[in-house]
């Protein structure tokens, strides 16, 4: 009787599991900012992932390198014009070795990407951004994976 309880108990376990993995989303992509910085990330809503941001070696913003392990924050909502977007927040460090934070909007409007963009500020303290770089992602692709990899408007 006690092996039977055991048995149902892990079962309901392995389903609430199974169950939670299916809703996970997660948002990837790759390109160059409308600041031409090269861009490469995937972030999930259980706050794992990367990102790598690499600034234009001739851009205002040369020199700067982030890279991102894990996000604090990941919300997936629809942009203004219905396509899938989602924000996130995360603590990385610069090519120095220091803390940079990140607030990223993230909005995949279809294939073949060339309408995705993004919406990324870089800051070292609260209300100082340093780099704000956003408009329609340049050379590249962002895709959103929601609920069983499909997301909610396209059923």
């Amino acid at each position: 009787m006690r092996r039977a309880g055991f048995v149902t108990i892990a079962a309901a376990v392995l389903l609430v599991v199974g169950a939670t993995a299916a809703l996970a989303g997660q948002i990837n992509g790759v390109g160059h900012t409308p600041l031409n910085a090269a861009l490469g990330f995937n972030a999930k809503s259980d706050l794992s992932g990367e990102l790598n941001y690499n600034s234009d070696p001739n851009g205002p913003n040369a020199g700067f390198n982030a890279h991102c392990s894990g996000y604090t924050f990941y919300n997936v909502r629809t942009s203004s014009d219905g396509y899938p977007a989602v924000n996130v927040r995360a603590n990385c460090t610069d090519q120095d070795g220091v803390t940079v934070h990140l607030r990223a909007n993230f909005v995949d409007r279809g294939e073949p990407g060339t309408n995705d963009s993004v919406c990324m500020q870089w800051f070292y303290s609260p209300g100082v951004v340093f780099i704000w770089d956003h408009g329609t992602i340049l050379n590249g692709n962002i895709q959103f994976h929601g609920q069983d990899g499909v997301w909610m408007a396209d059923v």
